[in-house]
């Protein structure tokens, strides 16, 4: 009798479960679906598509389905080929993210509707891609402590909303230790509760210590809601010597000290015991904390992080300004700035980017706390006084995007910070991700669109002026926001209507009510079925009955499932349509990394990187049939052999497969992983989901039977590897029965025949819809036949079936029920009098049918849960088989052949390959091959695309030294190798000749690439040192190790030196070591130890190009020379780098490096003679410099006298000018009265003259230079009068003194004294005997267009220019050692652009791989400022000289 009580309670409870589900979270949604103006849009089915979604953990093209305001379908793919007949909104490669979720934002209203008020904050919000707020419970008024208190805040909101808003509640003292209190507030509908450690501001809402908290979290802990605390408390001792002294209020130094660092810390401390008792079996276990805007990134986040690690459920946020401003960055009296906790320095800001980026903070949050204009005080600047917050609403995505780009954040972390995780955190399951049965809230943004927050940008904040953020620059426009499938915001435009809603936790008494009854009603119909009752049902049913004493707990535990569509795809294009979360398949995989260390791990991760094992494992995933077998093949969870005998155990299965005739069918094999585990944690599983599993393990039936024939038809036992997957299995016949017996799998539906009480249920129903429907359709014709109606019309309103009248016609249903009315109040719908005890009855029966049906779904998926492990079995076992036969198929298609493992203890003396532990011939690498297979249209045969490779190694051979040229295939070879170990370990066929035989490698470990890094502070050199560090110590003796260029990156003697030990010491840890060098030391080991055998990359002396063939035993040459040549370089180069190659041979280093030496000392003394100099011209720019400053000091007023003077003398040239016409004008009317006909044109041409005459007299002066033989000999003196070129036809300046025998001197213009080459001046007036006449200085009216005056002043009489001197300076260099070769480009490029004309540019590339130096070798070659450069030399080894036009 227990044991059939026990059953009998697993499908009440699970029937308790999910009606909870349904009636916890409510919220009046009908606005949103297609409400009039609610939208811009005019339909509410429609698809959007993008090339970058972010959804499913990544970021690719994708169509989202959007209907009836959820997200019902994503296409990911090529989509274009899918969506058809529905409106399509593509958006091109604007990124379609998560809309935002802001839980931290203060919306004043009601009460302070002055600060900002709903519907203006979610104006800003929905223009911002926020699509739900949580508005705080302080800065409105009255502050929201209590349930009526919310209830005026949910009035005040009422039609105002553009996007949805739930609320915080308040805990204050009044409430803390009043737990009815707190209830009440959390029944009304609050999503948690807030509170302050230190004074708020607001004088109804006082601030709460840890007692306070403590006990507000016992009470938070039943509702399972977080508790937000603003973590500031001044310490018991407090440290005031930073504010002793006379303060300026207006400097943001005396506001920062004010609320230093310890406040956060103090608050922070003193809340250990509260997070303490949030940890499993604490006192308020359930309830959680979360630290709102954390400033402080070092103490305060490490008590954050401790908490974490002991198990606390603590979150903690920040907000955008802190990560954007720093506090050297605010200008003093600026109290737009002002807020608490205060932006505090910039090394604080690094370090809390740092915490967002590593997961230590959880989430982001405006903040947004904005006031009324005459509160900041920005006249007076005052931030003592000045109310604290910071306007940003709608500024939040583009600040974090503009602010993040530097470290590297990626759009699914923004999606994190702003969406997923805030959502978690109010307690929002069906928000914060695009995933079908989720709320369309999508905003779509383009993160390349950049703008500045000027005057001209539309700001919806109530007060737009009071925002730090204006007049920043700033990355990632707003193109459109979704809520629930309203587009409420597009081009600058909100839709007519505010159609958001207020989200409300809340639990109606009378529904949990009616569903206990319900409970009692199904305990009737359990007899039938009690023999399914399982010991699974029992913790079932112990899990149900705790979740119902706590109903609101239950949506954190139970939820309805959704539909799950996975269909396979043909290779290279593929199209994942889902329609509901995606699920994670199973991990039972075999795998060699359980038990590595995190240092092993790290290097086989970097190694699999390095040799593109992802990629063949990405290949293989369009061989597989299951999605479980893609979705493990995409993320590289392929079988790799623990073992030898693993590893042919799984080459055996792919030989298996190879033979297969026809392909496995595995069509009805789905991934049913997640629905399993549902089932196993106490969810209720659907109807599609039971019918998956069902028909999932038919299909791995069908699969084994197929095998099984197949191996009945050969009789050889060629596919007993498959067969033997298989055996063993238990294919769960009489669990397929039951689910086949009871639900339609086609229709998704409980069949009638699943229980006798269902079917008796169905039955009552449909006779008593009969007489429903027949009385509606009698008494709707009445009407009709009355007027009362157009025509007549038997509806549903409510859920209970009605007729419509009009409503002027009502009287014609006497004693009916008004259920609803039109929109227009014409028309209404009313339920007769005869007709409620019929719509009571179906009201209850479509209950108890409900009820019956999820009776049955619980027992079954009780019977799931109980074969869960066998499940699980059979589910790895087909994912095996699928990967076995996408092994297969993968061989066929690449021409594969099975490998076997070379026996180092035993040999064959017939077979030729015995004396090798690799014989290999003819192997193609695999990803190269992949390329000419999938050139449809190529020209080049397959078979001669790649090139093949012959690898032979000896037994006794330990380390293989490559050589050979550049861009020879050295690199290639050794991946090619690296792989095909990974491959035949993995059981996949590699494409080769004949038998290839290779040993079996533990570990394969690999430094290939540049290991660079910025980041971590990392040169090539240390990069490749740092990796090797690693490989030495999780070596073993059947380890594979591949090192790509040794040693290089450093003085090659010490390169060489460090190369030869590190190679001797794997020598005797290692199976094998495979190494490329360039350096030839290396190869002659093998003359002093046998474990080392040398190779070279064979190279065409002919062609002068490499053959890409491996020469085995042989030494082989860089061919560097002859590689520039073939390319076309300069022959005069090449011919000096053979001398330096001559000069560079062993018996002549020491003779170099004594010569070297000298040149340095040389070198070293020019330029500290060159120093003192410049030391010299810099004393004499300063005196310059302070001349000009107290020139320029009363500038101004010369200005003006100056202007002042030259206007009256323009003036009184004026008047002179004027008489002088007006005297030529009264001559010739004079002269024309007295004058005959024919003396007109005398006249005219005589006042012409005239007219011209006086034009000439005033015509300016410019002045011109002219090379004549007397200018070659003037020779200034002291005192001569001069014209300088460049500084004006008309300025004249005077020689104070003679320099030298070239005619140089320092001329003096006015208080400006500069020194001028004789080339440059132009003798007007000798200082004692000679006359200005002597000056071949001649006046002229016009000068021909001269040259730039930069460029005269850098050419010298010969026509050569002239540059600055080659001395090395650090505003002359630009260093590009320890860059990649895309960042030096850009940066010389930059350093070129900024240099002066004729500058001389030192650019230090450093000797390294030559990537570098090569680029910037390019770079000067073609830039149009370069006029030339000057190559490396011996005693400027690394550095390139170049001369900037």
């Amino acid at each position: 009798m227990a044991a059939s009580a026990k059953g009998r309670l697993v499908p009440v409870l699970a029937v308790a479960a999910a009606l909870a589900a349904v009636l916890l979270y409510r919220a009046p949604f009908s606005k949103s679906l297609g409400g009039e103006g609610c939208s811009l849009l005019p339909h509410d089915h429609f698809w959007i598509a993008s090339e970058r979604v972010v959804t499913l953990g990544r970021v690719g093209p994708a169509a989202v389905e959007v209907k009836g305001g959820l997200i019902n379908a994503i296409a990911v793919g090529d989509y274009r080929n899918f969506v058809l007949r529905r409106p399509l909104l593509d958006y091109g490669d604007a990124v379609i993210m998560p809309g935002l979720i802001d839980v931290h934002a203060h919306l004043d209203e009601p009460g302070r509707e002055e600060w900002e008020g709903f519907s203006t904050g979610t104006r800003a919000a929905a223009a911002g891609g926020i699509t739900t707020l949580v508005d705080m419970p302080l800065n409105s008024f009255p502050s929201t402590v209590s349930e009526e208190t919310l209830k005026l805040k949910l009035e005040a909101a009422r039609d105002k909303l553009f996007v949805d808003v739930g609320f915080w509640g308040g805990l204050v003292p009044e409430n803390a230790f009043n737990p009815s209190a707190l209830e009440s507030l959390l029944n009304a509908g609050v999503l948690g509760l807030k509170s302050f450690m230190c004074p708020s501001g607001i004088n109804d809402f006082p601030m709460t210590n840890s007692t306070h908290i403590e006990e507000g979290l016992v009470t938070l802990a039943k509702y399972r809601r977080p508790l937000l605390i603003h973590a500031e408390r001044i310490p018991d001792v407090e440290d005031d010597d930073g504010l002793d002294g006379e303060l300026d209020p207006r400097s943001y130094a005396t506001y920062l000290k004010s609320r230093p660092p310890a406040w956060e810390e103090s608050a922070i401390r003193d809340l250990q015991r509260a997070m303490k008792d949030t940890e499993a079996g604490g006192r308020s276990e359930g309830a959680h904390i979360h630290i709102v805007h954390l400033s402080d990134a070092k103490a305060s986040l490490e008590l954050m992080k401790d908490a974490k690690r002991s198990g606390a459920s603590v979150t903690v946020e920040t907000c955008p300004h802190y990560l954007a401003f720093s506090a050297d960055e605010v200008p003093d009296g600026d109290t737009r700035f002002k807020c608490a906790p205060p932006i505090r320095d910039g090394m604080n800001r690094e370090n809390l980017w740092k915490a967002l980026l590593d997961g230590h903070i959880d989430m982001l949050s405006s903040d947004h706390s904005p006031s009324a204009p005459d509160l900041k005080l920005m006249e007076e600047g005052n931030f003592l006084k000045a109310w604290g917050g910071i306007s940003s609403l709608q500024f939040v995505l583009p600040v974090t995007w503009s602010y993040g780009k530097k470290y590297g954040i990626t759009l699914n972390q923004l999606a994190a910070w702003w969406s997923e995780n805030p959502a978690k955190l109010a307690g929002q399951k069906n928000k914060g991700a695009i995933l079908p049965g989720y709320h369309a809230d999508i905003v779509v943004w383009k993160p390349e669109a950049q703008f500045e927050l000027d005057d001209s940008h539309s700001v919806y904040h109530k007060h737009r002026n009071i925002s730090a953020y204006l007049g920043k620059e700033l990355s990632g426009k707003v193109l459109s926001t979704f809520v629930r499938g309203n587009l409420v915001f597009a081009e600058d435009k909100h839709a007519k209507a505010a159609c958001g809603v207020t989200i409300l936790a809340k639990v109606d008494a009378e529904l949990i009510h009616a569903m206990v009854q319900a409970i009692r009603r199904s305990l009737l119909v359990c007899a039938p079925l009690q023999a399914w009752s399982s010991p699974a049902s029992t913790a079932m049913a112990g899990t149900a009955k705790l979740t119902l004493l706590l109903p609101t707990t239950l949506t954190s535990t139970v939820s309805f499932p959704t539909r799950v569509v996975l269909k396979p795809f043909p290779p290279l294009q593929r199209l994942v349509v889902a329609s509901a979360a995606s699920s994670s398949s199973f991990q039972t995989l075999s795998s060699s990394h359980s038990l590595e260390t995190p240092e092993a791990r790290q290097v086989r991760l970097e190694t699999e990187s390095a040799l593109e094992w992802g990629s063949v494992c990405a290949r293989l995933a369009d061989f597989a049939a299951t999605a479980a077998g893609r979705a493990a093949c995409v993320e590289g969870r392929v079988a790799v052999g623990r073992s030898r005998d693993e590893s042919e155990r799984l080459i055996e299965q792919t030989a298996a497969a190879v033979l297969l005739s026809a392909p496995l069918d595995f069509g009805g094999v789905e991934d049913v992983s997640a629905v399993v585990a549902a089932a196993t944690g106490g969810r209720l599983l659907a109807v599609r989901e039971i019918c998956g599993v069902g028909r999932s393990i038919r299909a791995a039936r069908g699969v084994f039977d197929q095998l099984q024939s197949l191996a009945q038809e050969t009789r050889d036992g060629r596919f007993s590897p498959l067969l033997d997957v298989l055996q063993g299995c238990d294919f769960l016949t009489e669990l397929v029965q039951r689910i086949e017996f009871c639900l339609d799998s086609t229709l998704s539906l409980v069949l009638d025949r699943a229980s006798k009480k269902l079917e008796t249920i169905r039955r009552e129903r449909r006779r008593n819809i009969e007489m429903l429907e027949s009385l509606l359709k009698d008494t709707a014709s009445k009407i009709f036949q009355a007027g009362g109606i157009d025509s007549p019309v038997v509806t549903k309103r409510r859920s209970r079936m009605c007729v419509g009248v009009k409503a002027s016609h009502k009287h014609l249903v006497p004693g009916g029920i008004v259920l609803s009315s039109s929109g227009s109040g014409a028309t209404y719908f009313m339920e007769p009098r005869d007709a409620v005890e019929l719509n009571n009855r179906e009201v209850k029966l479509s209950g108890d049918e409900r009820a019956e049906e999820l009776v049955i779904l619980g027992l079954l998926t009780s019977s799931i849960a109980d074969s869960q492990l066998k499940i699980r079995n059979l589910m790895d076992m087909i994912l095996e088989l699928d990967l076995a036969c996408a092994r297969g198929s993968y061989a066929l298609w690449t021409n594969g052949v099975k490998p076997s493992f070379s026996d180092s203890y035993s040999s064959s003396q017939s077979d030729q390959s015995s004396d090798y532990s690799v014989y290999i011939e003819g192997i193609r690498h695999p990803l190269l091959l992949e390329q000419s297979l999938m050139a449809e249209d190529s020209t080049v045969e397959a078979s001669e695309m790649p090139i093949p490779l012959d690898m032979w190694v000896k037994k006794d051979a330990r380390i293989v030294v490559i050589s050979g040229p550049n861009t020879g295939g050295k690199t290639a070879t050794m991946k090619t190798l690296g792989l095909s170990s990974l491959m035949a370990k993995a059981g996949i066929f590699f494409p080769a000749k004949g038998r290839p035989r290779i040993p079996w490698f533990d570990q394969v470990l690999a430094d290939i690439g540049d290991r660079q890094s910025l980041e971590h502070s990392l040169s090539t050199f240390s990069g490749h040192i740092s990796r090797l560090r690693r490989i030495v110590e999780v070596v073993s003796k059947d380890s594979l190790v591949l090192i790509d260029e040794i040693g290089s990156g450093t003085d090659p003697s010490e390169g060489v030196a460090l190369s030869t030990s590190i190679l001797k010491f794997l020598a005797s840890k290692v199976n094998l070591a495979i190494v490329t060098t360039h350096y030839a030391d290396l190869s002659r080991l093998q003359s002093v130890d046998s474990r080392f055998e040398n190779a070279a990359m064979e190279f065409c002396l002919e062609t002068l190009q490499p053959t890409y063939r491996i020469l085995w035993g042989s030494t082989g040459n860089s061919n560097a020379l002859s590689i520039a040549k073939s390319i076309g370089f300069d022959q005069k180069v090449l011919d000096r780098a053979q001398e330096w190659v001559e000069k560079l041979l062993p018996d002549k280093q020491k003779e170099r490096q004594g010569l070297l030496y000298d040149s340095l000392l040389d070198e070293r003394n020019l330029l500290e003679s060159q120093a003192n100099e410049g030391a010299s011209v810099l004393s004499q720019v300063e005196g310059l410099y302070s001349e000009i400053h107290l020139e320029a000091d009363d500038l101004e007023s010369r200005v003006a006298a100056l202007r002042t003077r030259e206007t009256q003398k323009v003036q009184q040239e004026l008047k002179v000018v004027k008489s002088q016409m007006d005297t030529i004008i009264k001559n010739f009317e004079v002269q024309l009265k007295n004058s005959k006909l024919e003396q007109y044109n005398s006249l005219m041409r005589k006042a012409e003259a005239a007219t011209a005459s006086v034009v000439a007299s005033h015509q300016p002066n410019e002045i011109t230079f002219n090379d004549d033989e007397n200018q070659s000999l003037f020779v200034p003196q002291i005192g001569d009068k001069v014209y300088i070129q460049g500084l004006g036809g008309g300025t004249m300046a005077t020689v104070i003194e003679t320099l030298g025998e070239d005619g140089s001197c320092i001329v003096q213009y006015g208080k400006i004294k500069v020194q001028v080459k004789r080339s440059k001046m132009k003798l007007v007036q000798r200082g004692t005997n000679e006359t200005a006449t002597s000056s071949s200085v001649k006046p002229k009216g016009r000068t021909p267009k001269q040259r730039s005056a930069v460029v005269e002043a850098n050419q010298s009489q010969d026509g050569s220019v002239s540059f600055g001197p080659v001395v090395q300076t650090s505003k002359n260099t630009v260093d590009l050692r320890g860059k990649r070769v895309s960042e030096a480009s850009y940066e010389l490029r930059m350093a070129i652009d900024a240099c002066r004309p004729y500058q001389v540019l030192f650019v230090v590339h450093g000797m390294g791989t030559g990537a570098v130096k090569d680029c910037a070798i390019d770079v000067l070659r073609n830039h149009p400022r370069v006029a030339k450069f000057e190559d490396e030399s011996p005693l400027n080894y690394g550095c390139t000289v170049a001369y900037i036009q």
